[in-house]
């Protein structure tokens, strides 16, 4: 058997999001909904459930399944691996969060890509 290719066997990122506190609605589609990383008062975060990819425009928290629990737990995208099979339950090994409630604080997380209010106005007078 050769190296298992883990981005075609992502956990379902409802799962994980609901693990994480996230109250989704929908089983299938785009979803916004309020991110379970922050204290959200909004729906600021969107997770598309067909693709499998979470962002919080608010918190700047995203990714793929996998990739929100590495970032979550701290760990690498292998042990998210194993730690997603707890939260699925596609395992007979339970593996629990190092957190006791199973979520943790959210590092500040900013994911500037150059657009901002202020630049777009800079830019709309010209200077």
């Amino acid at each position: 058997m050769g190296k298992r290719n883990l981005d075609n066997d992502l956990p379902n990122i409802g799962d994980v999001l609901t693990y994480y506190g996230a109250n989704i609605r929908r089983t299938y589609g785009q979803t916004n909904l309020k991110c379970p990383f922050h204290s959200d008062t909004h729906q600021s975060g969107t997770a598309n459930l067909d693709t499998n990819v979470f962002i919080c425009f608010a918190c700047g928290v995203q990714g793929n399944s996998l990739q929100i629990i590495a970032g979550q737990e701290g760990i690498d995208i292998r042990e998210a691996k194993r730690f997603a099979e707890g939260i699925t339950g596609t395992s007979s090994e339970s593996i629990q969060s190092k957190h006791l409630s199973g979520r943790r604080l959210p590092q500040k997380q900013r994911y500037n890509n150059g657009s901002s209010t202020a630049g777009a106005i800079r830019r709309s007078r010209g200077a």
